[in-house]
């Protein structure tokens, strides 16, 4: 395998994530963006990519023909489609890469992938605070796994996990950066509706959903125990607790994320 920076690295697909893992790549300089290649039938697509000095065709056999690691991003229901189209460019020589939700390691390898990785990455990669899994096939070395373990931890927290569970992380660390912005909207909408003006609103609500997961990151403690630690008795803190409550916020997002997992396995059917 070539060295990091001179890692040729291709795109089957080329929408939003993996648009924000290539952004990430780049930013932490792991890769140049001459050495990325892209595929996408959008010309508006093209034309992003071409922005960021990557190289972008709208020929998924040149991606692979030029890669060394070749990243899966199509939809999770054209993935055989495209798999059937490739399966004759990939030799021994690919590590391969999906990104595809709910499609598995096997339906992969049915199409003669050897090295064959699934990764669930979230579109925080852009600014290197993504939270990805992933999960190797038989027929992937340790070299292999930890090329992957470094790619992805440059834009990052990752971990490798058994493939039963990368749906799951796939509807806390996807699925939950979106559930995370609806809290972050509705927190500067109560902010608005208190009259604080929306621009103010925004940037306290958004800080304080990233502060609050660093402080959980940083000092290892429970969340339910920095909870307490922030409500006083019979403080302003407490009362909104209760009104959360309430509504049943917490059994809302256990169902959430209950949900995703359920519907990211369905889509790889």
């Amino acid at each position: 395998m070539a060295d990091q920076k001179e890692l040729r690295i291709g795109f089957v697909g080329g929408g939003n994530m993996a648009f924000a893992m290539a952004r990430g790549f780049i930013k932490s300089e792991l890769v140049k963006p001459e050495n990325i290649i892209i595929s996408t039938l959008s010309d508006r697509g093209v034309g992003k990519w071409k922005e960021m000095n990557c190289r972008a065709t709208k020929i998924n056999h040149e991606v692979v023909k030029n890669s060394e690691i070749v990243f899966i991003g199509v939809k999770p229901h054209i993935v055989r489609t495209v798999m059937k189209e490739l399966q004759n460019d990939f030799t021994k020589d690919h590590l391969v890469v999906s990104i595809a939700a709910g499609v598995t390691l096997a339906t992969f390898e049915s199409f003669g992938v050897r090295r064959m990785v699934r990764v669930m990455p979230s579109l925080p990669c852009a600014v290197q605070q993504g939270a990805s899994a992933f999960s190797c096939g038989s027929n992937v070395t340790r070299e292999d796994a930890a090329l992957v373990h470094r790619l992805m931890s440059s834009v990052g927290y990752v971990e490798e996990v058994k493939e039963s569970l990368i749906d799951v992380v796939a509807s806390i660390s996807g699925s939950g950066s979106a559930f995370l912005y609806l809290v972050t909207e509705a927190l500067a909408d109560g902010a608005v509706k208190a009259g604080l003006p929306r621009p103010s609103a925004m940037a306290f609500a958004a800080h304080t959903v990233q502060g609050a997961g660093a402080v959980v990151n940083q000092t290892g403690k429970h969340p339910a125990q920095l909870k307490d630690e922030t409500c006083s008795a019979g403080g302003s803190t407490i009362v909104g607790i209760h009104e959360l409550e309430k509504v049943g916020v917490r059994g809302a997002f256990i169902s959430a994320v209950e949900c995703a997992t359920k519907r990211a396995k369905e889509l790889g059917n």
